[in-house]
């Protein structure tokens, strides 16, 4: 999901590798390529992340009828929506408390990292690898600006969530990036033009102003000044007679008082210029280019608990939001009963604009409860088997004796079950007391049945999910194959043997 705030938000650059030839066409090298691209809603590819970033952990896509078969305990739910520009909230307030791990989202389109991250963070006693190990204590002290900068430069999470992309997710993630900083670019340039016309124009009232101020104090100093009257000069009578004084009074003064008069009226003042051109007209400055509407993108949320609290972890927030105190039960549940209005209520908010949304739930690893269990059944089998040797040679050809061949009774490597494990549990203790206590042989074999139908389930379990993941693995292997290459081949193979013009004929 693009992020949103511009003040917390780095546009950069996208270089292109040097294995690219600099050629503007060739696609981004993945394994190089400084972005991030947006990640599909697919709960295999978000296990295969997790499972690569070394955090033991599964997602389950879910609805109100699956929740209830959830594996417990659930840690944290991954709202995925479709973003809209006024899902904005506001948090010029507040800060992140020190016992939540959050991150803001930095760069564009890794709100998937972002999440799972800020949720495999907030997880008390979570096994995870020395990398993400190794990120959390660095980061620990960083506020969520600062962890989410952190998280653009952490090469080994940024390589696992591109791992997915393909030629044309790079592209277009470059494109949107380049058209940003083109905007950007251009949104500057325009307000520096408009604060420089802003300033000229305050530059010249205050010319203007000083003119003006300096013109009416000479106005007042000539004002202040005493006046002389000049003495007329005296006419001879040769000069004048009083006929033609008369005869001037009668024409030329009255004229000379009516073109004053008229002009005062009539002409309009110009302003004047060397050349004589007629001024041209103010050019006019555009105003500044407002955000274009950006793109609706998908955007992923964790709703988790952390200390007895249910949060908010949205990346594009300024702060992790508490959203209320619950009370826990038996199962790990409790906080369940919080989450699931605010996420309902947020449904039908975006189901009412046809808006596509979907939840996923990350739960603790259920295979490595079932693989110790399994470990100790099998563990059982084999007291179980060395009592009836000890007791009765060749019991196995007994009644009851016989293990079918789908029975486990050492090492299972396509169920990831070592010896070493089996070795190392402990057999549960009433169990183990009901085989000392057995000291004849038909007991023994009844207790042996016993173990080997508890054994099923636990098969079965390990197996679906060894299986799950199998399948997770595959649906990431077909994401991750570069497809694009195959096909620009297979058309060029097609196009040299001129067989393309005619298919497309």
């Amino acid at each position: 999901m693009p992020s949103k705030r511009g003040q917390k938000r780095k546009t950069k650059d996208l270089d292109r590798d040097e294995s690219n030839n600099d050629d503007p066409l060739a696609p981004p090298n993945r394994s190089t390529w400084d972005g991030w691209v947006e990640m599909e809603s697919e709960p295999a590819f978000f296990n295969v992340m997790l499972n690569e970033m070394g955090a033991k952990g599964e997602i389950y896509d879910m609805d109100d009828e699956y929740l209830l078969t959830l594996p417990h305990p659930v840690h944290a739910l991954i709202f995925l929506f479709r973003y809209r520009e006024n899902d904005t909230e506001q948090q010029e307030e507040g800060k992140c408390p020190q016992a939540v791990w959050f991150a803001n989202q930095t760069p564009d389109y890794a709100c998937a990292t972002f999440a799972l991250l800020n949720i495999v963070n907030n997880i008390p006693g979570l096994e995870v690898g020395d990398e993400l190990r190794r990120f959390k204590d660095f980061t620990k002290d960083m506020d969520p600006i600062s962890r989410g900068d952190a998280i653009d430069q952490f090469d080994f999470v940024k390589h696992i969530h591109n791992s997915f992309a393909s030629e044309s997710d790079m592209l277009q993630a470059e494109m949107v990036v380049s058209n940003k900083a083109a905007a950007f670019r251009k949104k500057q340039a325009i307000a520096k033009g408009v604060a420089t016309k802003a300033a000229k124009k305050a530059k010249l009232a205050d010319v203007d102003t000083e003119a003006s101020i300096e013109t009416a104090s000479k106005a007042a100093a000539t004002r202040s000044m005493p006046r002389t009257k000049k003495p007329m000069p005296k006419k001879s009578p040769k000069e004048s007679s009083p006929g033609e004084d008369d005869e001037d009074d009668d024409y030329k003064n009255p004229a000379k008082r009516n073109t004053k008069s008229h002009s005062s009226q009539d002409e309009k003042p110009t302003t004047s210029r060397r050349s004589g051109r007629a001024p041209k007209p103010p050019k006019d400055v555009p105003p500044p280019v407002e955000d274009e509407e950006p793109d609706e993108g998908f955007h992923f949320v964790a709703y988790m608990p952390i200390n007895g609290h249910v949060w908010k972890l949205d990346g594009l927030d300024r702060f992790p939001q508490d959203m209320g105190p619950y009370e826990d039960d038996d199962f790990g549940m409790g906080w369940m009963r919080l989450a699931q209005p605010l996420l309902r209520g947020r449904m039908l908010q975006y189901a009412e604009s046809e808006i596509q949304f979907n939840c996923m739930a990350l739960v603790h690893d259920p295979i490595e409860a079932d693989r110790q269990a399994l470990a100790s059944n099998v563990k059982a089998l084999k007291t179980v088997g060395a009592k009836l040797s000890e007791i009765c040679d060749e019991w196995w050809e007994l009644e009851g004796g016989e293990t079918r061949k789908d029975v486990i009774t050492g090492m299972a490597p396509s169920l990831g079950l070592t010896l070493a494990e089996v070795e190392d549990k402990i057999v549960e203790p009433g169990l183990m007391t009901r085989i000392k206590e057995a000291d004849d042989v038909l007991q023994l074999l009844k207790l042996r049945q016993e173990v080997v139908g508890q054994q099923a389930c636990l098969r079965a379990s390990v197996r679906d999910v060894v299986e799950a993941s199998k399948s997770d693995a595959e649906k990431a292997r077909h994401r991750r194959h570069d497809y694009g290459s195959f096909l620009r081949g297979w058309l060029g193979a097609l196009a040299d043997q001129g067989t393309l013009s005619e298919l497309l004929s």
